[in-house]
């Protein structure tokens, strides 16, 4: 099959954890594949992985997107594809500072990670979209898009940004045959919490075996709810973290929840 007839998936923070694992269940679906990261050599690594396993092309493109300059050009490159079925905005990080003592700068850069450039894909990537009369927009947020607690103003903040923009979205772009998922797990096993940005956070510590899911299982269900013809834009992946989703909407347990973790962070 021609390059430009497969389906074709673009996925940001594809170098680990759900990114890899978008990686590799499209490419397993038949979709070529722009993965981009910051870290260049596992971004090779998974490329190798994906088309010694899959008879697709894959392409990397390893940008820094707090970088503006880098975001922009990286927008450009999406809008002028020819097809693109996917585009999965998954980069992102976390901090773990609590104001007024916090390095300013990271926080802004996550800002710029996180809403921003997603801002800047989603619209480049619906113009080709457009012009297809459909397309998929995968915006990983968190189910911290529902909560606040210490240490974590900015990450929370940026949550719900991603959530709330992709709900207006899919308004503006159902017409187009477009449908766009907030993706708002819990706790995932990807290696988000053992980076150096979130170093003397130990979730798995503070937090039991059952509240952490299988990263692949997460995208599975993902995948899943978005290719249904009518999907909700907000999903929640596992009954666990749907019921406490339920429950946190009661105000006695939503502040419950908000003592514990404000106990846990001042261990």
């Amino acid at each position: 099959m021609p390059i430009n007839e497969r389906p074709f998936a673009v996925i940001t923070g594809a170098s680990s954890g759900l990114g890899k694992s978008y990686a590799h269940q499209l490419a397993e679906q038949g979709h070529n594949l722009l993965l981009v990261a910051r870290r260049g050599e596992l971004l090779r690594q998974i490329k190798t992985e994906i088309e010694a396993k899959n008879s697709v092309h894959v392409e990397i493109d390893v940008a820094d997107l707090a970088d503006e300059q880098q975001a922009i050009k990286l927008a450009e490159r999406i809008r002028q594809l020819p097809r693109i079925d996917y585009l999965i905005n998954n980069a992102g990080f976390g901090l773990r500072n609590m104001f007024p003592d916090v390095m300013i700068e990271e926080e802004i850069a996550m800002i710029r990670v996180h809403c921003e450039a997603s801002v800047r894909f989603c619209q480049a990537a619906l113009f080709p979209m457009r012009k297809q009369g459909r397309g998929n927009i995968i915006n990983v947020a968190s189910l911290a898009a529902y909560l606040t607690g210490p240490a974590a103003a900015e990450y929370c903040a940026t949550k719900a940004f991603l959530r709330s923009f992709s709900i207006s979205l899919q308004d503006d772009v159902r017409q187009h045959g477009v449908k766009v998922q907030a993706l708002c797990p819990g706790f995932v096993h990807t290696g988000f919490h053992d980076s150096e940005s979130m170093k003397g956070n130990d979730q798995k510590k503070f937090f039991p075996k059952f509240l952490w899911l299988n990263c692949d299982r997460v995208v599975r269900d993902s995948l899943r709810a978005v290719q249904k013809r009518r999907s909700r834009v907000v999903a929640i992946p596992s009954l666990r973290y749907k019921l406490i989703f339920a429950l946190n909407n009661i105000p006695i347990f939503s502040t419950l929840v908000a003592a514990i973790v404000r106990m846990l962070f001042k261990q």
